[in-house]
């Protein structure tokens, strides 16, 4: 009886789903979140019902890989990289042409929060930033450094001559 009880409990324990679905007003989804291992799995939504962002979240900061969804056909994500402090988180967005060739490569910083609108918004821009043509060849390379709360120009070298315009 006893290992009946106890079957019985853990079966209830495992078929319990910690899910949460955010709505706009209209009743489109904004959210659909499940929580597995202390880890938050998100959905994101805009307000036509077209996935926008994908990712994994824990102790106030992405982790993983964010997938960003656009409505063209590139791929675009953010790979997080790594945490230094209580207070920010850092990535690299890479964005894709549709065959596959790298069209933007930036680092990125983002504050450590709980409100993921919030979070997304605060990145900013460091370091090197490359762009590419569809053809793969480097068009431009922008130098950022974080002033304050803004991603200033340091530096910027453009190797297109139609961007020199």
């Amino acid at each position: 009886m006893k290992d009946l009880i106890f079957y019985s409990f853990l079966l209830l324990v495992l078929s319990c789903k910690k899910e949460e679905k955010i709505y706009y007003p209209d009743g489109t989804p904004k959210y659909l979140n499940e929580w597995k291992n202390n880890v938050l799995n998100i959905n994101r939504y805009d307000s036509k019902g077209n996935l926008i962002l994908k990712g994994k979240f824990k102790d106030s900061e992405f982790i993983d890989t964010l997938y960003i969804y656009e409505e063209d056909d590139n791929e675009s994500f953010i790979q997080i990289d790594s945490s230094d402090s209580n207070l920010f988180f850092y990535g690299t967005y890479i964005a894709k042409y549709s065959t596959g060739k790298i069209a933007k490569k930036a680092p990125l910083r983002f504050e450590k929060g709980h409100n993921l609108d919030s979070i997304l918004s605060s990145s900013k821009s460091f370091g090197k930033e490359f762009l590419y043509n569809p053809k793969g060849v480097l068009v431009r390379e922008t130098d950022y450094k974080i002033i304050g709360d803004s991603s200033v120009i340091i530096d910027e070298k453009i190797y297109d001559p139609i961007l020199m315009k």
